[in-house]
């Protein structure tokens, strides 16, 4: 079918499962798209959306009203739900549900996107799964999550399950030198899915400066008598955005794991590929286990400011665990 070209080449099989289900008239009412950030699921979902509700005989023209307004999230029957801080509440189902009503008169395909839909709280999965339990006709739900197991188990008994296929980091390491991104490219890779927010980041002025943290700490870590928590005392506009504070704490995971598969004797695949001596020096000096055990200190700490808890407790206490494991770092 016109229109799904671009996701044919990445996300074959499941592209050819919902354009097969819609032409034998066989689309359920939910269905959950599983990806990586970054892969795509939110284009996918407005595509489907595009799919019912194109003006053109070509489906999916791209250009019509209804395709336009789908795509800029203006269309009255595409309802978006994002996570309103760090959940999405009871409230905003409601509200959805409400919308809903006032429309079920009407013929036309009626969508709902949840994205981060593993961020719903109890009691809005809960109301949710209520619609789900009593679908309303030619209404569908398209729920993105980088982890189906995150949603509620009556939930996903409810959905048809799509899993996007992670793109090689080969492939996407080629996509970013094309564009003229070397130097970062494998991390980059390594870091999300979306070519876009990779080219965005490497555009970033401050994205060298993280990389260059991420190195700082480790340095601090095995080599100086020094505290990394100076790091935040000198480098307090990186720590005072949400964003970096979690790219800062992605790049640490990825620097780890590369140290792991050094450990490994994985040499080949390495995504701060460009430090290769800094990460040889780690390897000599961390076991498998003080890489395992930094990596989930470092997945602790990401779920702490996502709770929002305090950014200066949560930076000072990952490197007071992280020194832990290693002699040589004391506190000054």
């Amino acid at each position: 079918m016109h229109g799904w070209e671009r996701f044919l080449e990445d996300q074959s099989k499941i592209t050819r499962f919902i354009v097969n289900s819609y032409l034998k008239n066989r689309l359920v009412h939910a269905y959950i798209l599983e990806g990586a950030k970054g892969i795509g699921k939110l284009s996918f979902a407005k595509n489907f959306a595009k799919m019912l509700l194109c003006e053109s005989d070509d489906r999916i023209c791209g250009s019509c009203r209804s395709c336009q307004l789908i795509e800029s999230e203006k269309h009255v029957n595409v309802y978006m739900i994002r996570p309103e801080g760090n959940s999405i509440k009871k409230e905003q189902i409601q509200a959805l549900q409400a919308e809903f009503s006032k429309k079920a008169a009407e013929n036309a395909p009626k969508v709902y996107i949840i994205e981060d839909a593993e961020k719903m709280s109890v009691s809005a999965a809960n109301s949710l799964l209520k619609f789900l339990e009593e679908p309303m006709k030619n209404t569908y739900a398209l729920l993105l999550t980088e982890n189906k197991e995150m949603l509620l188990p009556t939930i996903r008994s409810r959905a048809v399950v799509l899993t996007f296929t992670p793109m090689s980091r080969e492939k996407l390491i080629e996509q970013y030198k094309s564009v003229g991104i070397h130097q970062y490219a494998s991390i980059l890779a390594s870091l999300t899915q979306s070519l876009n927010e990779g080219i965005r980041w490497s555009e970033s002025e401050q994205f060298s400066s993280v990389v260059s943290l991420v190195l700082k700490t480790e340095e601090c870590l095995l080599k100086m008598k020094m505290d990394p928590s100076i790091i935040l005392i000198q480098n307090p506009e990186i720590f005072k955005n949400r964003e970096f504070q979690l790219l800062y704490l992605n790049l640490l995971i990825i620097y780890y794991k590369d140290v792991l598969k050094i450990k490994l004797g994985k040499n080949d695949d390495l995504s701060f590929e460009a430090y290769k001596t800094s990460l040889c020096e780690s390897s000599e000096v961390n076991t498998i286990s003080d890489c395992l055990r930094k990596i989930q200190i470092i997945l602790d700490t990401e779920k702490r400011l996502r709770a929002n808890a305090n950014v200066v407790l949560c930076f000072d206490q990952l490197f007071l665990r992280m020194k832990g494991g290693i002699e040589g770092c004391n506190m000054p």
